[in-house]
């Protein structure tokens, strides 16, 4: 069988294989291309002994799209189009506004303050959820309490920080 009428007989592999891996569809023809290089190099270099031809040949094609769909994964272009019309470098925080850090910086500093003016119950409370990601289930155990009552321990130092920080 000539190289050209193996690759028609294993397309729709391709095609499927390149449905699973490629979602950009801009890169179609280029992971064809590639897994039509690794057919011919299976036909170049099979040998019998080493077991059935055609799942040899469907391992290749799938290693080698899901190779080419990792590839250009990792070779994004910042000035690649997105489905918004923009691009990904639009998305980059700009640095150079001191501004919005000076502001987010007080911010901060505020929060803490009032975070120290709850009392001892609150502000562990708050510590634990909020900074350490604790559940509230998790808090209940540990302080071997009601779930509920830690529900509105939180709320009433979330109402208390909301009017501190009007």
């Amino acid at each position: 069988m000539d190289e050209y009428m193996l690759i028609k007989k294993y397309e729709p592999l391709i095609k499927r294989a390149i449905k699973m891996y490629i979602r950009d569809r801009n890169y179609y023809e280029d992971a064809y291309q590639e897994a039509v290089l690794a057919i011919l190099q299976v036909l170049r270099g099979f040998d019998e002994k080493k077991g059935d031809f055609n799942a040899y040949i469907k391992c290749a094609v799938i290693y080698s799209v899901k190779a080419f769909a990792k590839r250009i994964k990792e070779n994004i272009s910042l000035d690649e189009e997105l489905e918004d019309g923009g691009c990904l470098y639009d998305l980059i925080p700009d640095e150079g506004c001191l501004e919005e850090d000076y502001i987010m910086e007080d911010d901060i500093k505020r929060l803490y303050e009032a975070i120290n003016k709850l009392n001892k119950k609150q502000r562990e409370v708050i510590a634990e959820y909020y900074f350490k990601g604790k559940s509230m289930v998790e808090i209940a155990k540990n302080r071997r309490c009601h779930y509920n009552s830690i529900v509105r321990l939180k709320e009433r130092a979330i109402n208390k920080l909301k009017e501190e920080l009007k």
